[in-house]
């Protein structure tokens, strides 16, 4: 499939599933949809950033096309998008003026370098972040997980979060390529039923086992 039909696939997919989303969490506040309407390509970085979405539970999808363009991954209902930059594949210039028209849409767009998406810091416990606040400065500031984990904690926790709060707005300043909106969420009214496991992490169990490989390896 050429790539113009690839897109012209995606775009007239969305196009008939967005409206029963959004009419979905306008009365529910609900974001979760299945994200596998679609079979996904996914770049090496786009494929660790994808990972790093669904093991946070995140409700972002692959390529959500605004205006004439495709967002590596979206929140269409809060209008956050993520673009993971590859070196080859991106012109500062041109996203700048790209993301501009986007914004214009009331989208509010991250982008994250390919090698924080490809970077991964050792976990710490709770009882060695003062000692470890490096690594949780890392974290946040220079991978996809903690660039996301960021995001999550402003813009999807119910409750403020006040834990590494300055390290969290740094990071989100860093990482903002579109002027600061603050989405505002629908309450979430009820569930259709409990989140199985299995579900929710569907397609990451993989990527769990490439990165168990990949720190062997290292």
């Amino acid at each position: 499939m050429s790539n113009f039909n690839k897109y012209l696939a995606i775009r007239n997919e969305y196009a008939r599933i967005m409206p029963a989303w959004m009419d979905q969490y306008e009365k529910t506040g609900d974001m979760r949809q299945d994200p596998y309407f679609m079979d996904w390509d996914f770049s090496p970085i786009e494929r660790q950033v994808w990972g790093d979405i669904r093991s946070l539970g995140l409700p972002f999808y692959p390529q959500i096309p605004v205006l004439n363009y495709f967002l590596d991954f979206g929140c269409p209902f809060l209008k956050i998008g993520i673009e993971c930059d590859g070196k080859a594949w991106h012109d500062h210039e041109l996203d700048k003026a790209r993301d501009a028209r986007i914004a214009k849409q009331g989208w509010m767009i991250f982008r994250i370098e390919g090698h924080e998406c490809n970077r991964t810091i050792e976990p710490w416990t709770e009882y060695e972040e003062e000692e470890r606040m490096d690594l949780v400065e890392k974290y946040f500031m220079t991978t996809s997980e903690g660039i996301l984990s960021a995001i999550k904690r402003r813009h999807f926790n119910d409750e403020p979060c006040e834990q590494y709060q300055f390290l969290i707005d740094s990071t989100l300043f860093e990482h903002r390529s579109t002027p600061e909106t603050r989405p505002t969420r629908r309450p979430l009214k009820r569930h259709d039923g409990p989140i199985l496991a299995a579900s929710a992490l569907e397609g990451y169990i993989e990527e769990i086992m490439r990165r168990a490989k990949k720190v062997a390896e290292a």
